[in-house]
């Protein structure tokens, strides 16, 4: 089982910058091309916490949880937020937790009033274009040279 969590400011902020620096996870950013230094990553976490939701995905085993993954909804104040998905712990890619997590998190939109929500996700990210499409994202079109804008009515 897993479910999504308020991330916590220190903790969580050095878990995801270690997932972050993980060449199969940051691969799959359009901005990144390397590791963040703890720096660029602590400006990043410090300056989005005002317009996005961060929300730790947590996997429950046997009575243990431990958190897995990231879910960024931003921003807030938008009609249609974007959400954006890591599941940091590469061991568990192909288990079904990232399609899971954003399950969670079009219920979290639902649940606050959103009617609707979009993303980007690289061209070569065919795992997560999968995902969002098997989840009813529709392409729109191209966000970013390289990079596919979906959209989808919640």
């Amino acid at each position: 089982m897993i479910y999504l969590r308020e991330a916590n400011w220190m903790g969580d902020e050095v878990l995801v910058m270690s997932w972050h620096s993980h060449p199969s996870v940051f691969k799959g950013f359009h901005t990144i091309r390397k590791p963040l230094t703890f720096e660029e990553h602590h400006r990043w976490w410090t300056l989005t916490t005002k317009y996005w939701k961060k929300l730790m995905v947590v996997l429950v085993e046997n009575d243990i949880e431990r958190p897995i993954g990231i879910v960024r909804i931003s921003p807030l104040e938008d009609f249609s937020p974007q959400i954006g998905f890591t599941i940091g712990e590469i061991s568990l890619w192909g288990k079904g937790y990232g399609k899971k997590a954003v399950e969670l998190a079009l219920d979290w939109l639902r649940e606050h009033g959103y009617k609707h929500t979009h993303t980007s996700v690289l061209k070569s990210n065919k795992r997560a274009l999968n995902l969002l499409k098997t989840l009813g994202y529709g392409t729109i079109g191209e966000a970013r040279k390289g990079e596919v804008w979906l959209q989808r009515k919640l």
